[in-house]
């Protein structure tokens, strides 16, 4: 579940957004008067400085409580929207907290070194994750219309696979140089009807539907299709892009293709190679899709690991602070 900043959900987030900065510009009045009456920048023993590592820490120890949060959907203590508002705003809080807590960063020793790496690490992995979380939804909505189910989507490229196939076989002229080109599935079966997945955008509604094409006998001059569709556009189909199909995955260069194959076949094809490139579309918006998808969640591999560390290392520094308090 996604936190969008801005739009409908501007008031939620201005209320954070005033309270997080009211309490930073406290700490931070608080930090410049000890420095100034003390003549010495304040360090964590100090009086502002002490605070501002307990509050940063509880804040660090509250943005951990998010993942089992997620995972124990039992628990009733506010929504998930609201835990990942305050997980962010909170987060952004501890940032000058824990500045000003580490004496503006000159800070010695390796514990404390790490822990400030790491904790600064974090950071940056959330405010990128919040960013692409921010505009890739967006950019799948508008460049993505045939979405499916992720998980679903090389299943999806087969059966429309599938179906191309059997109106391939019923449509297009036997290659006498490749009598294996067909598979058992392409095998006329003696339907007048060939049934083809395909996708449609109306008055704004997108989805898939189910389209009935008549079959009647091999369309003459079609055999161009035939060997466009088992030697490029199948393997496409099956696999996405991979290397020697880079043209399909380019919708320039698929154009280009598509019209060449409209040029040297005759006009009863137009409808039969119209479904192809639909599908050879659909194939390149569900590769789009899996990208967005991995880059969407891939960062959570690198946040979620580093905020284990800097538990780790927070429950270290913790006890070996107050042993030299």
């Amino acid at each position: 579940m996604l936190v969008i900043i801005g739009g409908k959900t501007w008031p939620q987030d201005l209320r954070w957004i005033l309270a997080g900065t009211a309490s930073a510009v406290t700490a931070a009045g608080c930090y410049g008067w000890e420095w100034w009456t003390e003549g010495a920048i304040p360090g964590g023993s100090s009086r502002t400085g002490l605070v501002c590592g307990v509050a940063g820490g509880l804040i660090i120890l509250f943005e951990l409580l998010l993942w089992p949060r997620k995972r124990v959907r039992s628990w009733r203590l506010g929504s998930a929207q609201t835990w990942l508002r305050a997980h962010i705003w909170l987060g952004l809080l501890a940032v000058p907290l824990v500045l000003m807590h580490a004496r503006l960063l000159f800070i010695g020793g390796w514990l404390n070194l790490a822990l400030m790496t790491t904790f600064l690490l974090v950071i940056a992995s959330g405010v990128w994750g919040l960013f692409l979380q921010q505009f890739l939804p967006t950019m799948l909505l508008e460049q993505v219309p045939a979405e499916t189910i992720y998980e679903q989507i090389d299943h999806v490229a087969r059966q429309r696979c599938r179906d191309l196939e059997k109106l391939v076989g019923a449509l297009c002229v036997g290659d006498p140089h490749a009598p294996h080109d067909r598979t058992p599935e392409a095998d006329d079966d003696g339907a007048e009807h060939a049934v083809v997945t395909g996708f449609r955008s109306l008055t704004g509604i997108q989805g898939k539907v189910l389209e009935t094409v008549p079959v009647y006998s091999p369309i003459p001059g079609t055999l161009p299709i035939r060997r466009c569709f088992f030697t490029e556009l199948r393997p496409y189909l099956l696999d996405g892009k991979a290397p020697g199909r880079e043209g399909l995955a380019s919708t320039a260069a698929a154009a280009r293709r598509f019209a060449a194959l409209r040029a040297e076949s005759p006009p009863e094809a137009a409808s039969l190679i119209d479904h192809l490139a639909q599908a050879c579309d659909q194939r390149r918006q569900g590769d789009l899709q899996m990208r967005i998808h991995r880059w969407l969640h891939g960062w959570l591999l690198v946040h979620v690991p580093l905020s284990v560390s800097l538990a780790v290392l927070l429950a270290v520094h913790i006890p070996v602070a107050l042993w030299y308090w």
